[in-house]
């Protein structure tokens, strides 16, 4: 008689269990819409875009975001196109959240809000938590492990060059050298160029601060890096920009690169493409001798 009443119980554990498993599966997002591209980036590394109805103007990746419906910028949602396509989700940056979250949720949205992207680990752990409330526990587990092996790849492989002085340039004031944006210590890309065998020349804590081309000279960096935001080719006007500090070791040696935002500027998995890019920038020899992995 005990016997049946324990296996009673353990059986309807199971049941209760496993439906409790059903409907977490159920209970799943299927119309989202995402207001930060890099959320966007990893929802698809994590084989869940068919779920997305609505991004941003600024999403370019994966190329299937260009069929999906647009719902304004990134700091300036267009809510009424947000409403229209029913998310049961919406995904958003902690700092989006602070400007417009609670409007969304008096909207009676349902939000999912990523903490933070300033540090590799905070991009790690905002892919863990999308993945689980996806139901994709396991896809952002074999993820994430992916990415932090193959930034340790990237940081072995540079591990015993020399380091080279890196400024990383984020805007300036086209054809001049005014207004100069660079990446200070208390960010992720500031961790990709010391996993890539670089060191920034900028010790300031903020995220990005502006600087005169005087302190460009003070830095003297050896490599000077600068994002083009722009769709149109700028390399001839930025290289010539650039070419007015040959006192500077990084112009004087040409050692000034032009990258794509779409390389560094997604804290996403591709800061795996960030740090192997700028490996293959500080030390070309990388390259030669272990082969592209890319």
């Amino acid at each position: 008689m005990i016997k049946k009443i324990a296996f009673r119980v353990l059986l309807t554990t199971l049941i209760i269990f496993i439906a409790s498993l059903y409907s977490f599966a159920n209970d799943s997002p299927k119309r989202i819409v995402s207001l930060s591209p890099n959320l966007t980036q990893v929802i698809y590394a994590l084989g869940y875009l068919d779920q997305v109805v609505g991004v941003t103007i600024y999403d370019e990746f994966p190329p299937q975001v260009k069929d999906l419906s647009k719902v304004g910028g990134w700091i300036n949602p267009n809510y009424e196109a947000v409403m229209a396509l029913k998310p049961d989700l919406v995904v958003l940056m902690k700092d989006q959240d602070l400007s417009f979250g609670d409007k969304l949720r008096n909207l009676g949205l349902k939000t999912f809000t990523a903490k933070s992207n300033d540090s590799i680990k905070d991009i790690i752990q905002a892919i863990s938590d999308l993945g689980e409330i996806l139901g994709e526990k396991e896809e952002a587990k074999k993820l994430t492990l992916s990415i932090e092996s193959s930034l340790n790849e990237v940081n072995q492989k540079t591990n015993n060059t020399k380091k080279k002085r890196v400024l990383l340039v984020v805007g300036r004031n086209p054809g001049t050298l005014e207004d100069i944006y660079v990446i200070g210590t208390n960010n992720y890309m500031d961790e990709l160029i010391t996993l890539a065998g670089g060191e920034n020349v900028v010790e300031n804590e903020r995220t990005s601060i502006k600087i005169t081309k005087e302190a460009v000279y003070s830095f003297n960096p050896e490599v000077i890096i600068e994002i083009n935001h722009l769709k149109i080719d700028r390399e001839d006007e930025i290289l010539d920009t650039w070419s007015n500090l040959k006192q500077v070791d990084a112009v004087r040696n040409n050692q000034v690169f032009i990258l794509s935002s779409k390389v560094l500027l997604h804290p996403s998995q591709r800061i795996v493409e960030g740090a192997r890019v700028l490996a293959e920038i500080l030390h070309p020899e990388i390259k030669e001798k272990y082969g592209n992995n890319n």
